[in-house]
């Protein structure tokens, strides 16, 4: 039953992210981003701070209310922030750089969403540019697909195995 609701409760927060607005800014891979640390892995995300009792009281209340064992909600955070961190750092791209290029995340509707267009393809005319555009788009929409269904599993599996340390 817990181990249950726990993934209940990421099914469905893995969810809310496909309605979240989008962001307009185009985010391009960087060499800051390449050589970032990851110091601290996250392993603290979704605890509160030891100083707050208020936060500690709200979080026991939820997980109560849901049925769960405060590091069995604790688990379910921690699972929906790995899901968006990887949905968020995810890139696909489809299309051909020569002509029609798009880049987009795993988020859907896709927070990052870059379209080029050169112009060797502006030459192919509006009629051209829209058949290679609507096929990029199409390909870059199921590669994100693929990335996140991959994306979910791994997260239940992450589930899996921490509801097997906790017992």
């Amino acid at each position: 039953m817990k181990v249950s609701s726990v993934f209940a409760l990421c099914f469905l927060a893995s969810q809310a992210v496909a309605f979240s607005p989008s962001c307009q800014t185009a985010c391009r891979s960087s060499a800051a981003g390449l050589t970032r640390q990851h110091m601290f892995g996250g392993a603290g995300e979704g605890t509160p701070t030891e100083d707050n009792p208020e936060e500690i009281a709200q979080m026991e209340a939820a997980a109560k209310s849901m049925g769960m064992s405060v590091s069995e909600y604790q688990l379910g955070l921690n699972a929906r922030n790995r899901l968006t961190t990887e949905l968020n750092e995810a890139r696909v791209s489809s299309g051909n750089a020569d002509t029609v290029l798009v880049e987009r995340d795993a988020n859907n509707p896709p927070k990052h969403l870059e379209i080029t267009i050169t112009d060797a393809a502006k030459s192919q005319g509006a009629e051209g540019v829209s058949k290679e555009l609507v096929a990029a788009l199409k390909g870059a929409a199921d590669e994100g697909r693929e990335k996140r269904m991959a994306a979910q599993k791994g997260m239940m599996d992450y589930i899996g195995e921490e509801m097997k340390k906790l017992q």
